[in-house]
């Protein structure tokens, strides 16, 4: 609008143009920070630091950025007796680490969930649990699947708190 006004003819071809004309400055501050801030949109939206985001643009792909590979750490080291164990608890609690932090993570099944969730409200009047992901069976199978499936959409289904780890 200013640019329209800026022109005694009326006729604005470039809006740009005539902006950077009355106040180049301006103009590119403007420019930077709102290219700053879809940038920033941006890795926010791919769960990303802001820098691989820009990279990831020049290379003309998002995905371009290798994806950080999730480790899980289990609370001992599970035998077959172990697994059979935990899927008769119905639960298991396991550490994942991904993207330089780390998060605990409980894995139930439905039943399970359901005698957690109705001892808790009998006995504390809630339930709450920062990660809790449920699945079918407790199975080695069924977790690292999971954990698999959340790592490809950048854990946005889980409340992330990053913790950083140590290199």
């Amino acid at each position: 609008m200013a640019a329209y006004l800026a022109d005694d003819d009326a006729e604005v071809y470039n809006l740009t143009d005539a902006v950077v004309r009355q106040d180049a400055l301006g103009a590119a501050l403007n420019l930077t920070a709102l290219a700053a801030e879809a940038v920033a949109d941006l890795a926010a939206s791919q769960g990303v630091q802001p820098g691989q985001a820009l990279r990831a643009l020049t290379a003309d792909r998002l995905e371009a950025s290798p994806e950080p590979a999730a480790q899980i750490t289990y609370p001992t080291s599970m035998d077959d007796y172990d697994w059979e164990m935990a899927k008769a608890k119905g639960w298991i609690e396991v550490t994942v680490r991904w993207a330089d932090s780390s998060k605990a993570i409980t894995i139930y099944d439905p039943v399970r969930l359901a005698q957690e969730v109705a001892d808790a409200v009998a006995g504390q009047g809630y339930f709450a649990e920062s990660a809790a992901v449920v699945v079918p069976a407790v199975t080695k199978e069924a977790v690292e699947d999971v954990i698999a499936q959340l790592a490809r959409k950048r854990f946005t289904d889980v409340v992330w708190h990053a913790r950083r780890t140590a290199p």
